[in-house]
């Protein structure tokens, strides 16, 4: 088996995942695994952190945090 990266979500609202145990803060970044991530996003709990929507729509995010020309 493969390992998969994690994927950083942005946590939308604070919640607690029964079947794991876990705890999420709101406006947080936590690292997921693609499968949780997916189930989180699909329940509206969480979103891709700023670095993974810029990559998802096919832009490179500056890497200074400054406009790209």
């Amino acid at each position: 088996m493969t390992a998969t990266a994690p994927v950083r979500a942005k946590v939308l609202r604070d919640f607690n995942d029964a079947g794991t145990g876990e705890n999420f803060t709101a406006d947080t970044i936590a690292p997921l695994s693609p499968g949780a991530f997916a189930n989180y996003r699909a329940a509206g709990l969480v979103e891709a952190a700023p670095e993974e929507a810029a990559s998802d729509a096919g832009e490179a995010a500056p890497a200074s945090g400054r406009k790209a020309k």
